[in-house]
This record gives structure tokens, C-alpha cells and sequence, in this order.
């Protein structure tokens, strides 16, 4: 395979933080890594004006100053490039990097929400229609592409949102020969990305960008992406953060689900997405508390949520990590990490509940913050009535 050249690699760079849906959608993380990327790339010969740099950051996202002009992450600006920029050049390479929010719909696509993704107007790119679009003479200037996507891939249907979910597809083109894509997905469909809201990054983009900048000795352009995608698979079977599978589409066309599960198994059921809860919880005394053994109910996890979100220490986002750090590594892993305090809430509560032993292990975790409060006692209440009594009289 021929050497591509920096001097003629061109990229697409998006990170999108903020979303028009509001501030339960926020997402520290996807900007900062963005500009990460970017400098990596400015760092090995790739042109800044070769470089478009889209985001939605949150205030204080941080990431390396770069020396390439930032646009919006929305729509437009998006399909700016994808319609407009990128099909009338021409070079050896194509890099697009992506970070946010995803799902997968109904019929199996990835789909990735613009920043000015709102309540009433979901808007998205389909990745796999815009993979297969640039494949075809709409884009005939990038013969070798690189594609690295940060974003869960929830089902759209555990999110409730399948009805609500615009369809948004690129023009159709003829199909080129020699076209060879390299595409690293954080998660396969149904799955979820791990992120770090207190570090401001993706876990698979903190370690795909420390094996793109780890020395290989060749100094060969682009590095091996095959080396990458396996050295990025290890890192995600140990412990810390991971997500639960990564999707790799080799450069010769086969793609493979690589499963992070040979350490720890995978959570019974995907976790949900960013978005919002979009129905109410049933209410404690419609429905009846859990038997020992058997998984908490609506209710109780409403009641644990509620509990939760009253607490001083569990607003802060850093007394919140310090909760994940105690629970086992595989659960910590699986958990969406959202922005804003409750939606973060609900997604621990939510997620612990379909990991076997989750809920018992937060419980634990949680009664070493604020010793000795009404909270506590709430707690201890909360999971004699949900959890049940372990042996010896203590809750679980």
C-alpha cells in the first residue's frame, strides 16, 4: 500500500459538547479531544487549512490551543463540508474524527446528532449512509479515508425516540473502485461509550489519540491502523473505564465487532443514551417493592433517583466520580457519564440496576459520603426496602 503524505492529508474534526436539546444533553469531553486530535495531526505535517475543526464546547472545555479556525458543530456547517468542501479536493487521505452523541436506529444505522439536535427537531447525520457516500464519485478526490467515531450507539428504541428521529440522507453517487475506508467505532450497535466528564474525554478517544502519539519507529503515514485497532482493544480489556465493544472496518473492507468482554462480562441490556428520560417513573405505590433476588422495580429506582439528587455531595461532579471509582471496574466502565447533575444520576442509578449486583454495590460505595446524616439513614431505609436484608441484618 502506497505511503500517503501529511502535506496532502486533509481531515474532518467535530466535537460536540452542547446540544440544542439543552443541558441534560451535555457532554464534557468531545471538544477538548477534538482539538487534541487536532493538534496531533497539525504535529505531524498535516496543513492547518487542510483541516476543518467543528465544535459545540461547554464553557472550560479545555484541549490544546490549535492554530486552525473553529466553526459550529450544527448542521450546516457540517454539511458544508461534507457536500460542499471535501468532494472538490484531492488528496492522498482523509481523516474524520467525530465525538458526541449516537444511537443506532431501527434499521441498524449509526446515527450521530448535530449540536443543534433540539427537543422537536433531532437532527443527525447517518454515518453508515455517509461511509457508503464516500465511496462513490460524490467524493472522488480521497481514495484512502480514516473514520474514528467517539459516540454510543444505543438502540434508538430504549431511548423512545425511533418516532421522533429525522432521516437525513446524502445524494446517491456511482460506486469508485480502489476506495478503502479504516473505520473504528467506540461501540457496536445497542452498546455505549465509557466517557470521563471530570477529565474532559472520551475513553476511546484518550486511547486512540496515546496510540496514535506513541512513537512506532517507521514514521510511516498514515501509522498502522491495525497496530492501532489492537493496541485500542487492549486497553479497553483491562481495567478503568472502557466501553463494552468496539466496530472496526479493516482497510480491506471486513468488519468485526471486537468485544472488551474477556475481562468482564457485558451488562445484560444497553444502557440508555444522553437523552432525557421521555416517560415517567410509575409511582412507589403502584408498584410493589422487590423481593429478595428479583430486579429492583420503576419505583424504587425513582425513589433511589430522587434520594440522590437531594444530596449536597452527589451534585458535585467530582463527588460523583469518586462514587465510580469505588464500584468494580466493569460496571464503572459500562455507565453513560452525563453533565448536568441529575441526568448523570439517572444514568448511574439506571445503569447500576442492569448490571447483576450494581445497585448493592453504589449502595456501598455511597454510604461513605456524608457518615452519619439523614441521608444516610435514607439510604439504609431505601435498601432494606428494595434490596432486602443481607445476612446478618444489614442492608445490601
Amino acid at each position: 500500500m502506497t505511503e500517503a503524505r501529511p502535506e496532502r492529508t486533509h481531515a474532518l474534526v467535530v466535537g460536540a459538547e452542547r446540544y440544542g436539546a439543552g443541558p441534560s444533553w451535555d457532554l464534557p469531553g468531545p471538544a477538548a479531544d477534538a482539538r487534541r486530535f487536532t493538534a496531533w495531526l497539525r504535529g505531524r505535517g498535516v496543513p492547518a487549512a487542510h483541516i476543518s475543526l467543528l465544535l459545540a464546547p461547554l464553557p472550560g472545555t479545555g484541549g490544546p490551543e490549535v492554530d486552525v479556525p473553529e466553526g459550529t458543530a450544527g448542521r450546516e456547517a457540517v454539511q458544508e463540508v461534507l457536500t460542499r468542501r471535501l468532494p472538490a479536493l484531492e488528496g492522498d487521505l482523509l481523516w474524520v474524527f467525530w465525538g458526541g452523541h449516537g444511537v443506532t436506529d431501527p434499521q441498524g444505522h449509526r446515527r450521530l446528532f448535530y449540536a443543534d439536535a433540539g427537543p422537536d427537531d433531532r437532527r443527525n447525520l447517518d454515518l453508515d449512509a455517509w461511509l457508503t457516500a464516500f465511496t462513490t464519485d460524490l467524493v472522488p478526490g480521497f481514495r484512502r479515508q480514516i473514520w474514528l467515531v467517539d459516540s454510543c450507539q444505543t438502540f434508538v428504541e430504549d431511548l423512545m425516540l425511533a418516532r421522533s428521529l429525522p432521516q437525513d440522507l446524502p445524494p446517491g453517487g456511482d460506486r469508485l473502485p480502489g476506495r478503502e475506508q479504516f473505520v473504528l467505532l467506540a461501540a457496536a450497535p445497542g452498546q455505549r461509550a465509557a466517557n470521563d466528564p471530570v477529565g474532559r474525554t472520551g475513553a476511546f478517544s484518550r486511547t486512540v489519540l496515546a496510540a496514535l502519539a506513541a512513537p512506532d519507529g517507521t514514521g510511516a503515514w498514515p501509522p498502522d491502523m491495525g497496530a492501532l485497532a489492537d493496541t485500542v482493544l487492549r486497553e479497553f480489556t483491562g481495567d478503568g473505564q472502557r466501553p463494552t465493544s468496539l466496530w472496526h472496518r479493516s482497510w480491506a473492507g471486513d468488519e468485526h465487532r471486537l468485544d472488551a468482554s474477556a475481562a468482564s462480562p457485558a451488562p445484560a441490556r444497553p444502557a440508555a443514551d444522553a437523552a432525557p428520560p421521555q416517560a415517567p417513573a410509575p409511582t412507589a405505590a403502584a408498584v410493589p417493592a422487590a423481593r429478595s433476588g428479583e430486579p429492583v422495580p420503576d419505583a424504587g429506582l425513582a425513589a433511589l433517583i430522587g434520594l440522590l439528587a437531594g444530596w449536597p455531595s452527589m451534585t458535585d461532579q467530582n463527588q460523583r466520580q469518586l462514587v465510580l471509582g469505588m464500584l468494580p471496574a466493569d460496571l464503572a466502565g459500562a455507565i453513560p457519564r452525563l453533565g448536568a447533575a441529575r441526568p448523570d444520576i439517572i444514568s448511574i442509578v439506571r445503569s447500576c440496576r442492569r448490571h447483576p449486583g450494581g445497585l448493592a454495590a453504589l449502595v456501598e460505595a455511597l454510604t461513605l459520603l456524608e457518615p452519619g446524616s439523614l441521608e444516610q439513614r435514607e439510604l439504609a431505609e431505601w435498601a432494606e426496602r428494595w434490596l432486602g436484608p443481607r445476612p446478618g441484618g444489614v442492608p445490601a
